[in-house]
Parts: structure tokens; sequence; C-alpha cells
């Protein structure tokens, strides 16, 4: 994925690399293709349009290599549309940190860093896309994240958000199953073209054959409390506005 030797004894992430870009089809799935190598500028000035509206303010300077093309920003500001619809935008808080998680994994120039490739599949036109892997973050950004979305409202005000974002868990939802509903397949129950599995730890973690990722370490939006042009949300999204 990411890994450039360090020591004698273990490779170490550092620098830009990808795991993933572009979009390899397989059976009607879009899932994205494998790529070790170096992030890329999106070269089409309306797809870098269309990703800086959906992970401009938690990506940064969208005009640098990154590691997704512009279908897959395509893809992702079709699919967020979906989640805005339903009410993700309620609390800004929940928004930011939602497409913060997303962004990341999808077009982080540091994908590599905390992004394990697990397995991959070939399709008919001798593509290889990913079909699972690992993504490393901290416990302290899934709670934060998992907090400021637990009492949005979906666009149905008596309707809990999680009830149409969490799968088959509904209101039941902890962050454990809005992550595991978030990186399932849909054989699985999931919406996600692979499987992600994210692992939450605050340590570095070393492979068998000597890799070492780091977890992807973000501050998170408190949905009560404003943050530069993010403002605190409503009581009626977050109890702890009510105070």
């Amino acid at each position: 994925l990411f890994l450039v030797a360090a020591a004698s004894t273990f490779f170490v992430v550092d620098g830009q690399k990808c795991v993933m870009r572009g979009i390899c089809d397989m059976d009607g799935t879009r899932a994205p293709c494998v790529y070790d190598g170096e992030p890329k500028v999106i070269e089409s000035a309306s797809a870098r349009a269309t990703l800086e509206g959906v992970c401009g303010d938690v990506l940064g300077n969208l005009s640098e290599p990154l590691c997704c093309d512009g279908n897959q920003a395509e893809d992702f500001a079709e699919n967020l549309e979906s989640a805005k619809a339903i009410g993700l935008d309620n609390c800004a808080a929940c928004s930011v940190n939602f497409r913060t998680l997303m962004c990341q994994m999808l077009c982080s120039p540091r994908q590599a860093e905390f992004m394990q490739l697990l397995t991959s599949e070939v399709n008919e036109d001798k593509e290889r896309h990913v079909a699972s892997m690992n993504y490393y973050v901290t416990p302290k950004f899934v709670r934060g994240m998992y907090d400021s979305c637990k009492d949005a409202r979906s666009k149905i005000p008596s309707i809990a958000l999680f009830n149409f974002m969490c799968g088959r868990w509904g209101s039941e939802c902890t962050s454990e199953r809005w992550l595991g509903f978030l990186g399932a397949t849909p054989a699985d129950g999931g919406l996600s073209p692979m499987s992600v599995k994210h692992v939450l730890s605050d340590q570095d973690h070393s492979t068998p054959d000597g890799a070492v990722y780091k977890p992807l370490s973000l501050e998170p939006y408190v949905c009560n409390q404003d943050r530069g042009s993010v403002k605190a949300c409503s009581c009626d999204n977050c109890k702890a506005a009510c105070s």
C-alpha cells in the first residue's frame, strides 16, 4: 500500500502513496481499482469542482495530487447527495466528521499510511479491484464522529438519522455498528463496493511482512461547539446543545 524502507527490520509508511485509485467495474459494482503508486492531480476542472463541494473543507488543496480520480469524485458526490437527502446536513459537525472519514479514505494523498489492502479480485477486463481492506483510525475520532451524529434527526423530524444510516440497527446504532454498516458490502447488508474493516487503535500496527500502519488521527468536530465556519448544531440535533 504505502511502504517505504526505514530500517533494517521494518517498513514504515512515509510520504505520499496510494492504495487505490480509479473505478474498476465488477459485476455491476463500481469498486476502486488497486493502485500502488503516487497520488496524481485530477486533471478535469469540473471533477475538481465536484470534489471541492464534498471534500474541499476536509482535504484542503484539491489541486494537489490525490489518490482519487474524477470518476470517483463524481460517484462520491452522487452518493453523498443521498445522505444529504435523508438529513446528514441537519447537524454540521456530523456532516463534517462523516465526510472526513469518507474523503480521507477515498482521496487522501497519504492513503496508504492508514489503509491496508487485504484482498483483491480481477474483472473481465483484467483490471484488479479492491475486495477488502483495513482502515486504521483512532478511537477518539470515531467516538467523536458518532457522538456528533447520534442525536441528529432525519428529514422527518420524528425519526433519527441513524434509522436510515445504520442499516438493520436503526435506532440501536452504536459507533461499532455504524462502522460495520459503512464497511459492509451489499452481500453483508451494506452498501460499500468493497469490504472495509475499521481498525480502531491509538498505536501503530505492524504486519508480519514488516509493514507499519499509522491510524488516521484527526480532531473530531463537537456538535455543541462552533469551530471556524462550522456552527454548533441545534438542540433538536444535538442534546449537548440544549443546556
